[in-house]
């Protein structure tokens, strides 16, 4: 009799041992951890700007790399707070074969040649200027390609990285090449990079200033939708304090890059370029974003939208690079966005002349 009152203490007290520790477990998940969450804005800024993750190179020394045509410098962007951007000059490839040093060739006379044109890349959260070597090979053979880091990324200078921070020097860095060169101005955007890239065209159109066109490789609407999207996130998503405790908090701080917004306000021909095998950023997002510039931009006066989607062949995240169509994508491209400059450009002088 005694050891069955002491088996059943034994089985009551398991069971209660095991809810106390079911409840402390889901209190942890899915109370202690998405507060974490709200409250850290060091957690937000780290997930958008994962500066951890790049690893640090000698940038000067490009010649370790075997790369020709490319030299790497500083510009400063931001007098009062001292900011300043490292950037890579990469010649266009049809140059490469009167190359001799890095060195010794004239960079600036090249790019304030107006017969290339030129692309300002914005690389991806987890990269640096010099990761898209893939990419860049077939970016130079169309342009005269200026690759840079946000603050707070490799050897740019340390600054508070928020959204705005970061269009900030860009807007900065585009003024600074638009005072050296006359040449046609494009923009490539890969992942967070095309939210930094849309952003920054919708800053500048404000000022007068709009680039020839916009590429933009792994896309998204927002980073709160593509957050939405992710397996551990979506763990959190029934909660009632989901949103209020992990979404919104990024929209607040700074950290959305509203994508579906800024590509609205963007007057150039804009082109995207997604995966189906992409596991970051699911391409319904691309295509969403497709969706909405489609519907709601107007196309005579701001360009047209084009989209291609890959099939899921391996290109994943990062390969769309070895899409051999890839080069035909950026020609067609670019002789339609130069179309629609030199006619838009062509209405605003008619209509100057009449007033």
């Amino acid at each position: 009799m005694v050891s069955k009152k002491c088996c059943r203490r034994c089985y009551v007290g398991t069971i209660v041992y095991i809810l106390v520790l079911l409840l402390l477990i889901f209190i942890v998940l899915f109370v202690i951890i998405p507060l974490a969450f709200k409250f850290s804005t060091e957690i937000q800024r780290n997930l958008v700007f994962p500066t951890w993750y790049v690893q640090p190179k000698n940038y000067s020394n490009i010649h370790k790399y075997q790369l020709k045509g490319v030299r790497n410098l500083y510009v400063k962007v931001n007098e009062q707070k001292n900011i300043t951007l490292g950037v890579l000059q990469i010649l266009p490839s049809e140059l490469l074969s009167e190359f001799v040093k890095n060195d010794e060739y004239d960079y600036d006379s090249i790019l304030k040649n107006p017969r290339y044109n030129v692309l300002l890349y914005f690389h991806g959260n987890g990269q640096d200027r010099l990761e898209a070597i893939g990419t860049f090979r077939v970016l130079r053979k169309f342009f005269y390609v200026i690759s840079f880091d946000y603050r707070g990324y490799a050897d740019s200078s340390m600054a508070e990285l928020t959204e705005n921070g970061v269009v900030e020097d860009s807007v900065a860095l585009f003024k600074y090449l638009r005072n050296l060169t006359k040449s046609r101005i494009f923009f490539w955007g890969h992942s967070i990079g095309t939210g930094v890239a849309l952003h920054t065209a919708a800053s500048l159109k404000s000022q007068n200033l709009i680039p020839t066109g916009v590429m933009l490789e792994a896309p998204f609407t927002s980073v709160t939708d593509v957050m939405k999207e992710n397996p551990l996130v979506k763990m959190y998503s029934w909660l009632p304090w989901f949103s209020y405790t992990m979404i919104d908090p990024m929209v607040e701080n700074g950290f959305d890059f509203n994508s579906q917004e800024y590509i609205l306000n963007v007057d150039c021909p804009v082109m995207i370029i997604h995966a189906k095998d992409d596991e970051i950023i699911p391409y319904q997002i691309a295509t969403k974003l497709y969706n909405i510039a489609k519907a709601n931009r107007n196309s005579t006066y701001q360009g047209d939208v084009t989209y291609h989607l890959l099939e899921a062949i391996g290109y994943g995240h990062e390969w769309i690079s070895e899409e051999p169509a890839l080069p035909d994508y950026i020609s067609e491209f670019i002789e339609k966005a130069v179309q629609f400059e030199t006619n838009i450009t062509s209405k605003r002088l008619l209509n100057q002349t009449i007033v």
